[in-house]
């Protein structure tokens, strides 16, 4: 019986670690875009105001 209750344990805490577990490849896309958002909102910022009408 405490061998039964050891692998559920185990089976319990492999679930919960995949139940929290962020795959590399989210990760790494959410990387590339908020450093796309910050890139674009630098380079704005970078400008500064501009007249359009010359």
């Amino acid at each position: 019986m405490a061998a039964r209750h050891a692998s559920d344990h185990k089976e319990a805490v492999r679930l919960a670690w995949k139940a929290r577990h962020v795959p590399f490849g989210t990760i790494a896309l959410s990387i590339l875009l908020l450093s796309g958002v910050l890139s674009t909102v630098s380079t704005v910022w970078g400008y500064g105001p501009v007249n359009s009408i010359p």
